[in-house]
């Protein structure tokens, strides 16, 4: 069986500037991240607000290999960063924390200090 590659260029940008953030960073977990967003379309992490909420604490740094989808509600301050947002998990993050993509949080923290993965 043939090995299947991304297509999307934005996807394809992403790993790439992950891949270098890392190397050249000396940030393993953006490696980490871009062999995650790496994987088939049909593997990628898909985390639900709830479980955000479950599994982390106030003022927490997160971000998710995949999508984030709007099922549950957050009663603490957090910083989500994924590929894809629901409409309804944005507006939920947003009311009590942030919702970011994972280049702005590479842009904020190339170091990836104090950043956890969650998700796949």
């Amino acid at each position: 069986m043939k090995e299947l590659k991304k297509t999307n260029p934005q996807v394809l940008t992403l790993i790439q500037t992950l891949l270098e953030k890392g190397y050249r960073g000396q940030a393993p977990i953006w490696v980490a991240v871009a062999k995650k967003l790496a994987t088939p379309t049909r593997r990628l992490a898909e985390v639900n607000v709830y479980k955000i909420n479950k599994l982390t604490g106030e003022g927490d740094v997160i971000v998710v290999p995949g999508k984030v989808l709007g099922t549950g509600d957050l009663d603490h301050r957090v910083t989500v960063s994924a590929f894809k947002f629901s409409e309804s998990a944005r507006a939920k993050i947003s009311e009590k924390g942030s919702a970011i993509t994972i280049e702005e949080l590479v842009e904020k923290n190339p170091k990836g200090t104090s950043v956890r993965i969650m998700g796949g």
